[in-house]
This record gives structure tokens, sequence and C-alpha cells, in this order.
């Protein structure tokens, strides 16, 4: 095995504009690994990285944080531990991102290190000089497992303008230049997110807006979004479609500064590749668990969670996974759930293609149709939530607000779109019953 180890400094900027330093990231090999700096471990006021990385009490927790072989912290397959993993885009915003690094997709050290000034959420991370050597929180780990590290590699530092967003659709990172959306950020961290449609999908955009005009309709808390031209974006690259879907980040202050979030997968431990998760039964459960107990407003958010699983019943949103919810860390500590973020009617993708197509969907698609007012009771339940019996009346409330309003704002949507979920509001799933 090479002497030669690469390590990248890990930042979680602060509600006050300042950013602390946390730990190194490192590679050797194929292990790479988190260390957490002494200073972090000790703090019983530390900023969140994330929930998964917290135990039952402080001690628990910086039992995790200098743990040598939790697989939270150290993975030995060329991978980073499924946290740091979900920071990193899929598809080919992934194959970009390794084209303008000039490395492999499944280089993963250099990917991060490739957008480290454009992250989702509050963290950064760039290499360090080499002159100052190996950090001893990253060397006194890999000696004690008996590896032998000489010497520093070289990293180069960050891509000025690349950014990691997680996700397969085809996304830039962008800051508003008066009425400009402009990708080269000059170093600058994005705070909108721009989204094209694809040729397979040509109307996606207009299908997603639809999804945040519904889901607003019932007072649901949507990411702020817009439909653009392609003439108000400066993208790096040419695109044959006139619109893109322009969302505000909300991991990005007005000003800038940057808010810490994660996904409910970084949140519950599954890799990219397993963001479907267990099933509804298990993973929403877990997630209302952690909104009951652990946010700072609890009854809001709760019925927030409700009303958008409803909404997506209903909208025949069939990709809900566990990347597509988040929580927020206004203050860098305790979490809330985060604003609404792709809400796509899948479901009407599935029209006229072979049933082969969108098969992890459309199983998903069966489930969401036949799941019914028992089966939310019995989920609200299992999960501790409090007054049920309210919590249910007030989603019926939405399925009837939805079958009222929805139609007039289907009529500007996408004839799939608008078939789809008129079906759908007329009976075809179980919560109309």
């Amino acid at each position: 095995m090479s002497t030669y180890i690469k390590y990248l400094r890990l930042y979680l900027h602060q509600p006050d504009g300042g950013k602390q330093a946390i730990g190194y990231l490192s590679q050797y090999g194929e292990i790479l690994r988190m260390s957490f700096d002494e200073a972090y471990i000790n703090d019983p006021d530390r900023p969140t990285l994330s929930l998964s990385y917290q135990g039952a009490d402080d001690a628990a927790t910086r039992a995790i944080l200098q743990a040598t072989r939790d697989a939270r912290v150290v993975h030995t397959d060329g991978r980073w531990p499924v946290y740091f993993q979900n920071l990193l885009p899929e598809g080919h915003n992934r194959e970009r991102l390794a084209q303008e690094r000039h490395c492999a997709p499944d280089e993963e050290f250099e990917l991060l290190a490739a957008a480290g000034h454009d992250l989702m959420g509050a963290i950064e991370v760039e290499p360090m000089p080499q002159h100052q050597g190996i950090p001893d929180v990253v060397r006194h780990w890999h000696t004690a497992m008996g590896l032998d590290v000489l010497e520093p590699g070289f990293v180069e530092f960050p891509v000025e303008d690349a950014a990691a967003i997680p996700g397969v659709v085809d996304k830039f990172s962008a800051v508003l230049d008066g009425r400009r959306y402009v990708v080269r950020k000059k170093g600058e961290a994005g705070s909108f997110i721009l989204k094209l449609p694809s040729t397979r999908h040509p109307d996606l955009v207009a299908n997603e807006f639809t999804g945040f005009r519904l889901c607003g309709a019932l007072q649901l808390d949507c990411a702020p979004a817009s439909v653009i031209s392609r003439a108000d974006a400066d993208l790096p690259e040419a695109v044959p479609f006139d619109q893109i879907l322009a969302v505000k980040r909300f991991d990005r202050a007005p000003d800038g500064r940057r808010v810490h979030m994660e996904e409910f997968a970084q949140v519950l431990g599954y890799a990219p590749k397993n963001k479907y998760g267990k099933g509804i039964d298990v993973d929403y459960t877990t997630m209302l668990r952690v909104l009951n107990t652990l946010s700072t407003r609890p009854v809001q958010d709760v019925r927030e969670f409700i009303g958008r699983f409803v909404a997506f019943i209903l909208m025949g949103n069939t990709d809900a996974h566990l990347k597509n919810w988040a929580l927020v860390y206004p203050d860098g500590r305790l979490p809330q759930l985060a604003p609404l973020y792709d809400p796509v009617c899948v479901s009407a993708f599935f029209h006229g293609l072979p049933a082969g197509q969108y098969a992890v969907n459309r199983k998903i698609d069966e489930t969401l149709r036949a799941f019914g007012w028992p089966q939310l009771e019995a989920l609200l339940r299992q999960a501790g939530v409090p007054r049920v019996s309210n919590q249910l009346r007030i989603a019926r409330t939405l399925v009837r607000q939805a079958q009222a309003e929805w139609p007039a704002l289907l009529v500007d949507g996408p004839d799939s779109v608008r078939m789809e979920i008129t079906e759908r509001l007329k009976g075809a799933v179980a919560l109309t019953a």
C-alpha cells in the first residue's frame, strides 16, 4: 500500500458568519476516514454535523466521534462513510464534476475535494499546506492500525466554480447577479439550484413547478421556485431546453451565509444507492419520531410532514425517498424539518412505457394507492405522534382542499400530470375514500 496520505480540513460554517474547523477527511489507499478534532469531540455545545453522529447522551456521542472502526467514521472500500457519500452528486452531475477534477467518477476523495467550496449545508472542505505535515489526529489513527504513513500526498484546491448537489437530475449551483443566474460564481457558494429537463422528460420542469404550486396551495412549506428561460441563465454548457427551474436554496441565508442541513438518508445512515430505505412503515415512522422528539418545533413539523405525505400520495410523487426529505439547523445545533423540494408527479411518467421501466417507483405507487386512513393512523400511533385523531382530521381536510383547489391549478400543468392527478383526486387512491 502507498505510504502517502491525502487529507482535507473540514469546516462547519456558523450562524454568526464564522466557520469552525472540526476535523480532517483523509484517504490512505482504499481507506477513507473522518477524524474529528479533540476540541470538537470534547465540546458539549458542539455544532451538529449529523444526527447520525449523536448518541443517547454526550458520552455516547464522544464515543462515536473518537471511534476507531465505526463505519460512520471509516470505510475501507474506497468510498466515504455514508454521511459524506450523500454529499456527492449522481449521474451526469457526478460525471461533470469528475471531468472538472480530471478524475474518475468513483474517486470519491477527489470529487469531494473538487466541490469543497460549494457543498450541501454549512460544510466546506479544503486541502492543507503540505509543509505543515500530516496532522497528529490523522497520523495517530493510521499508525495505531499498523499502517506505515510517511508523507502527505498532494491535493489540489477545489475547482473554482464546482459544486456538489446531490441527485440525478441535471442541475447547477448558481448565484443571482442582477436578474441573471450565474453558474460561474468565482468561488462563491451558490444560493440557487438550476434544474434542467431531459430528452426523456422534456416536461420535467413544468411537472415539478406544478408540484410546487399544488403543495403551496395546501399551505405546505415549500422552497421558493420559479421557471426561468434559458436566456436568464449563464450556464457552462449549451442545453437544448428553453425552460429551467430555479429553486432557492434553503441552506443559504439571504446574506449568503451557509445554513447547515442534512438529508434523512444521512440521518438514518443510508448510502445513496439505498435511498428508498426499508419502506414507509419503517422509515417514515423513524422520521416522525425524530421530528416529534428532536425538532425545535415538533407540533408544526409533524403536521407538515403528514401534510406532505398526503400531498405526495394525491399527486403521485413516488420519488419522495430519503434524499428528498431533509433537516435544517438554523442555530447550528438543533434540527427543524427543511422546506419541501422535488415535488414531482413521477407516476405521470409511467404511461406508455413498458412495465419494467420505473419498476421501483411503480412498486411504491402500488403502496401509495392502497395507503388509506387505517394505515395512516397505524403509522402515526407507531411513531408516537400525539393527538392522532386530530392529525387525521387535519389530513382529511387537506384531501378535501386538494380536491377543491387543485383542478384549477392543473389546467396550466402538463397534460400527463393533469390526467394522472385528476384520476387520483377522483378516487384512485385510498386516502380519497
